[in-house]
């Protein structure tokens, strides 16, 4: 699996590999500044130990898409600067760029994470991207609601299952042209 490129996490639970992997598009860091910045700017997002940050940077170093390389440091203990390989730059590039499914979860770990970090590596790309990541939701609300009409009217807890889930998507996408709207019309 060394070297393979994720086709795509639309269907894996959320992982915290691909902001890493995004955060380190900027420059090289170790594991001590990416755990600082996550817990700073996603700290109530991803809910990630230090432990566990040095158990995903080891994964994305087994499977060859970082690159670590011990440094001395000003204080004399060496630390573990990591940078991305060419194919964990595609990955990185790959997942910043695509849209999260629609699915109340995945966008609520996703959608805060992709928006910083391409406010902060590309800014000039946000809007489009918004608009990509609307219309994946705007979708995924008429698929609910085709599926709802489909379901005959005796299968109760089919039905309820669906409509759960479609309160769920139509509130997400109130929330969703709330939250970007204020932010790009400055309310």
């Amino acid at each position: 699996m060394k070297n393979s490129i994720q086709k795509t996490s639309s269907y894996r639970s959320p992982s915290p590999e691909n902001v890493l992997l995004a955060l380190l598009l900027e420059t090289p860091r170790d594991g001590y500044q990416l755990n600082q910045i996550l817990r700073r700017e996603l700290g109530h997002v991803w809910h990630l130990s230090q432990s566990q940050l040095y158990a995903t940077l080891r994964r994305l170093e087994a499977r060859g898409w970082v690159n670590g390389e011990e440094q001395e440091s000003r204080r004399g203990l060496p630390r573990r600067i990591f940078t991305l390989s060419e194919v964990g730059r595609q990955q990185a590039l790959r997942w910043l760029m695509t849209p999260s499914r629609c699915a109340v979860q995945i966008i609520r770990l996703e959608l805060p994470s992709r928006v910083f970090l391409i406010q902060r590596l590309f800014p000039a790309q946000l809007q489009d991207f918004l608009d990509r990541q609307h219309k994946v939701i705007q979708e995924g609300l008429y698929r609910l609601r085709a599926q709802l009409e489909r379901i005959p009217i005796d299968q109760t807890y089919n039905r309820m299952a669906v409509e759960m889930r479609l309160h769920q998507t139509r509130a997400l996408l109130d929330w969703f042209e709330q939250t970007f709207n204020s932010i790009f019309n400055g309310g």
